[in-house]
């Protein structure tokens, strides 16, 4: 279908499943009612735009959504926000409308809310857009409710950041496991996502905080940032030593942030009689988790997925830039190389992943 556009822009654009994907030129609408377009000023390069190359559920997908900019153009009816405004992008706007949003529990929104139409066109045909969100490209339009005012003080490196590396970690500690003080907590895997977890087990007055990881450099940000132990499993029983560092017991909190069935397994004999294990990481569509139900059931354990760090948005995104901004959470240390968009292609191939070992890499477009 063809379609005149209001805007070009480059953006990294994933044409076919398994395939790295490629700069490309697309097209976009202009907003319509309740919508907006956002000038973006930064994006971060996440796990699950790289895992989107094989599980994508449409292609072709723009990738990207951990990113923030300026207000470019409102639709109408939006009023919270203007031209020129500095936001970051929320992923999951809210519908208002489903059983979940209507009894308190948006975390559980069951209407994610997207544009009413198309608003990508690549090569006069509709493209969709990474979780709604498309932040690896100058520019996105998203549903009113797809962005969030931040201060101005917070630089849009560290506000893209906020979008998902740091809502989803310090989200799966204070609200889906909702980590209490004195507790033990596991957090297996510290990328940018397992590293604000360990930062919000941190917050919550966890006791013992161990970080599992093969990166030793990874692992001593960890400190850093939170962590009383660090592990690295390449050559150790990493389960036994938490039970050391635990008194026997286990952790009442394992955080699996890596996204392999085989290690969410080990993760639940690190386990306390009555911990629960928190999957963060996104496995393949097609993986599945073996484990002993008669064990489990004995110990009263409980498994837990997390997305998006059950955060309220409109909450929880300011909420976290004042912190930032009071040195409650630490996020330039997540930082690595700044890019442009025209690099960005290279993160997405197997010889780039296996030589950069940068906690999070941001595209930065101007």
């Amino acid at each position: 279908m063809k379609t005149r556009a209001s805007w070009e822009a480059p953006a990294l654009l994933l044409a076919e499943r398994n395939r790295p994907p490629q700069i490309e030129t697309i097209a976009l609408h202009a907003p319509g009612p309740d919508e907006v377009a956002v000038r973006l000023a930064a994006s971060g390069i996440c796990h699950t735009d790289v895992a989107a190359v094989r599980d994508a559920r449409a292609v072709p997908m723009v990738l990207g959504h951990e990113g923030a900019g300026y207000i470019e153009a409102v639709g109408e009816h939006v009023r919270h926000v203007k031209e020129g405004d500095r936001v970051v992008i929320n992923w999951q706007p809210k519908c208002s409308r489903c059983r979940a949003c209507r009894s308190g529990r948006a975390d559980f929104c069951d209407g994610i809310a997207g544009t009413a139409q198309p608003r990508l066109y690549w090569r006069g045909q509709p493209a969709a857009a990474l979780l709604n969100a498309g932040t690896l490209c100058s520019k996105v339009v998203v549903p009113a409710a797809g962005v969030v005012l931040i201060p101005r003080e917070v630089p849009f490196h560290v506000a893209a950041m906020l979008g998902c590396a740091v809502a989803t970690g310090v989200g799966a500690a204070l609200y889906t496991a909702k980590v209490a003080p004195d507790d033990t907590v596991v957090v297996i895997g510290v990328g940018a996502v397992g590293l604000n977890i360990v930062q919000g087990a941190r917050l919550a007055h966890a006791s013992v905080i161990v970080a599992v990881d093969l990166d030793p450099g990874r692992l001593e940000l960890s400190r850093n940032l939170g962590a009383t132990h660090v592990i690295n499993p390449k050559n150790n029983a990493w389960t036994e030593q938490v039970r050391d560092l635990t008194a026997g017991r286990g952790a009442d909190h394992v955080f699996e942030a890596v996204g392999n069935p085989q290690v969410m397994a080990q993760g639940i004999d690190a386990l306390a009689r009555g911990g629960a294990l928190t999957l963060v990481g996104a496995a393949s569509r097609d993986a599945s988790l073996t484990f002993a139900p008669r064990r489990f059931m004995s110990q009263q354990q409980t498994i837990r997925g997390c997305i998006y760090g059950n955060i309220y948005p409109d909450r929880d995104l300011p909420l976290f830039a004042q912190w930032y901004l009071d040195g409650r959470l630490q996020i330039d240390a997540l930082l690595g190389e700044r890019i442009a968009l025209a690099q960005a292609p290279e993160y997405f191939t197997a010889s780039g992943n296996e030589t950069r070992r940068d906690v999070r890499t941001v595209v930065e477009f101007f």
